[in-house]
């Protein structure tokens, strides 16, 4: 198990530093220090590898922003806070290495079909998150109402993480509370 994971460390490195592409199977063994011959007992190649790798990494998302608890006790401005808090933060995670996964979800289904159910998996949860508070909204809507939330912080955490925005990460943290709050107290 602990060839398994330098052999995984290895090529995440890799790949956020050559991409999938422009890394070699021989090239992960050797960074992590294991045969050629160990490296294909664990994985059939490197893009088994990479979506393994990928796997876990977008797990890490569900695992670390939503583990936030419906309670009515808690502020709903609070709520949105920390839950923007921990979007961002997940993001610093392995930024190169998601910023090639980002890239590959548009040209390799199995890369966007990993993206996807995650994504769905986080707008059911989104989705029970927001219930207590959205008194005035059918729950069936939910999923949209979530869905609009998770792209906006999606989007400003790749700007922010990513794309080097000239806006202050913090500031813009703070006008996506505002936006959620307001919009949420109108649902």
């Amino acid at each position: 198990m602990e060839r398994k994971v330098r052999i995984m460390e290895a090529a995440r490195g890799l790949f956020a530093d050559k991409g999938l592409n422009g890394t070699s199977s021989n090239e992960i063994a050797r960074e992590a220090g294991v045969s050629i011959g160990t490296f294909y007992s664990y994985f059939p190649n490197k893009r088994a590898l990479f979506l393994q790798i990928l796997e876990g990494h977008l797990k890490t998302f569900v695992t670390d922003i939503y583990n936030l608890k419906t309670d009515v006790s808690i502020s709903l401005k609070d709520n949105i806070r920390e839950h923007i808090r921990k979007a961002f933060g997940v993001f610093d995670l392995h930024p190169s290495f998601h910023r090639e996964a980002l890239v590959l979800k548009f040209t390799d289904p199995d890369v966007k079909r990993l993206f996807d159910e995650v994504e769905q998996e986080q707008l059911l949860i989104m989705s029970e998150l927001i219930r207590p508070y959205c008194t005035k909204r059918d729950p069936g809507d939910l999923r949209e109402v979530a869905k609009v939330m998770h792209s906006a912080v999606e989007n400003i955490a790749h700007a922010v993480k990513f794309l080097d925005s000239p806006l202050d990460g913090e500031k813009l943290a703070g006008e996506l509370t505002e936006m959620f709050y307001h919009y949420m107290n109108s649902l």
